[in-house]
């Protein structure tokens, strides 16, 4: 195995990243991607550069001799729970928006609760 992929793979197997996530952001069909990932076709520089893109990195980061794969991030509270590349701007603030519209709708909800709890309803249909 190239030291390219078989840093790809140990990258992408720490990071629980599927073909399919790399297909969609590098254009390839999932069984060219796979023949690259396993050595069965060799990959162009081009082809290369557009795998490390789609992890976030160049290539040079999958081409180092003493590749340590990341270890799991989640537990340290670093990362979310998917990984999604490196966002925009937009896309930063439109996922700060999902957090504030959820955390308004968990206020509204508790809110609810809680006055039905203060007038004595003890069941009530959530709608």
């Amino acid at each position: 195995m190239s030291k390219f992929t078989e840093n790809v793979s140990a990258y992408m197997s720490a990071k629980k990243i599927k073909k399919n996530y790399i297909s969609l952001k590098t254009g390839f069909d999932t069984s060219k991607l796979s023949r690259v990932l396993n050595d069965k076709q060799p990959a162009t520089e081009d082809e290369m550069t557009l795998i490390s893109n789609a992890l976030g990195h160049d290539c040079a980061y999958f081409l180092q001799d003493d590749f340590s794969a990341p270890t799991d991030q989640l537990k340290s509270g670093k990362v979310a729970l998917c990984y999604i590349g490196n966002p925009t701007e937009s896309q930063k603030a439109t996922f700060n928006k999902l957090v504030e519209l959820a955390e308004n709708m968990e206020n509204i909800v508790s809110a609810k609760a809680n006055f039905y709890e203060a007038i004595g309803v003890t069941h009530y249909e959530s709608n």
